[in-house]
């Protein structure tokens, strides 16, 4: 899947000043206050390079500029495993873009709060961002009572589940307890499929596997995990979630519910074994359920909490923030304003498969989410963990560390002992 990159250059023009004008102010001793410089008409917007379907992105930007066709919106996409330390370099150097995509709280290096402490995001108070923020995901977008963020979509974070392979291979329904995955996985193998891939090579895919689980072992049990941690009452390696949840990566390789060299996965390898019908199912955003459906319409994709789990994640997924420094604020906030105003709000989700996060309504949901449905009416859910983290080294060192549990060079106990020293 190529990669695009696109820099839009501005200049504007000089104003010119006639020699008569400029002797007459010599002459007379008076000076003029300079004519204010108009902003640029054209914007960027940094994002991550969409694996499955249409790039959202580019639909809004599309969107935006029919609305405005005076402006140019121009995205710039990056490979996802690469995305948040570009974009930080950038930031660092002074060139990024106007625009760019952020993940709400802190927790990773493109996290909303990481980024507004450090100064490279401009307050949006005064547009319709707070409109965009669930109620108790207030602090997740918020740093000394501004808000640095907004909201594109509301994503459920689980696992997405080819039913039709399943059924085709004898599993007349997704597994309901943890037991039964394994059993499952047995059957998979012997069909010639696995019941998961893994992006194993990709850090952003072994994080997000690690707290899909968690849900069922960590913040089920305990939803203040978090909090307990900031107050050192908690550790990740004392704690007996968060074994049992990495420990299940090691009993899953061993029952064959991986594809072969799962730690050589990449979001490609994800594509292509779903698509294929190599795989029943993988932990990736809900919204993937439809790009994937698009591309193999005898596929049946649904969104399930992880086997046996009575809780999803669930909470905005991408959000937008403006560059401190862009040249163009005030377009830069007219383009979030569209992204969520009545005309705007439905092209990020209707693109990424995710529910709106102005006014999603979970009693009209297509079926895609049937596995996950019956858990957000009843507020069964939770934020995804990185997202309320001191720093994105917790969810590196994560999601590297699972990498070495598949090649055997690190433990349970080495990967959770990494992440309290990030901490």
């Amino acid at each position: 899947m190529s990669q695009h990159t696109r820099i839009a250059r501005r200049a504007l023009a000089p104003v010119a000043v006639s020699f008569i004008a400029l002797s007459a102010l010599v002459l007379s001793g008076c000076s003029t206050p300079a004519a204010p410089a108009e902003e640029p008409t054209e914007l960027t917007l940094a994002a991550p390079l969409t694996e499955t379907g249409d790039s959202p992105y580019k639909a809004l930007a599309d969107a935006f500029m029919k609305a405005y066709p005076e402006y140019t919106v121009t995205v710039e996409e990056t490979s996802n495993d690469t995305y948040g330390q570009n974009l930080t370099t950038k930031l660092q150097a002074g060139n990024a873009a106007d625009i760019f995509e952020l993940a709400p709280g802190r927790g990773q290096d493109r996290s909303v709060l990481t980024l507004a402490e450090a100064g490279y995001l401009l307050p949006l108070d005064d547009t319709n961002a707070a409109t965009t923020i669930p109620a108790g995901n207030e602090d997740q977008f918020e740093s000394d009572g501004k808000v640095y963020a907004q909201g594109l979509d509301f994503a459920v974070a689980g696992i997405v589940a080819n039913l039709a392979l399943m059924k085709a291979d004898g599993i007349d329904e997704y597994p309901t307890s943890y037991d039964q995955l394994l059993k499952d996985c047995a059957t998979a193998k012997s069909n010639g499929h696995s019941f998961f891939v893994i992006a194993g090579a990709m850090v952003p895919n072994t994080g997000f596997f690690s707290m899909v689980m968690a849900g069922d072992t960590v913040y089920g049990p305990d939803p203040t995990f978090n909090t307990e941690r900031f107050d050192d009452k908690v550790t990740f390696a004392g704690d007996k979630g968060w074994n049992e949840a990495l420990g299940r990566f090691l009993e899953m390789n061993e029952a064959g519910c991986f594809q072969e060299a799962p730690e050589a996965g990449t979001f490609d390898t994800i594509t292509n074994n779903l698509v294929g019908e190599l795989s029943y199912a993988g932990a990736i955003p809900s919204g993937a359920a439809f790009g994937l459906g698009g591309a193999n319409p005898n596929a049946q994709f649904v969104v399930y909490p992880f086997p046996g789990a009575d809780i999803v994640s669930a909470s905005v997924n991408y959000s937008l923030g403006i560059n401190s420094k862009t040249d163009s604020p005030t377009l830069a906030k007219k383009f979030l304003d569209f992204a969520s105003s009545a005309d705007g709000a439905g092209v990020f989700p209707g693109v990424s498969g995710n529910l709106a996060v102005v006014g999603a309504d979970f009693g009209a949901l297509p079926p895609q989410y049937d596995g996950v449905k019956e858990l957000l009416t009843d507020g069964k859910t939770y934020a995804l963990p990185n997202s309320g983290w001191e720093s994105g080294e917790v969810y590196n060192n994560l999601g590297t560390g699972v990498q070495g549990l598949f090649t055997g060079q690190a433990t349970v106990k080495d990967v959770l002992e990494s992440m309290d020293s990030a901490w």
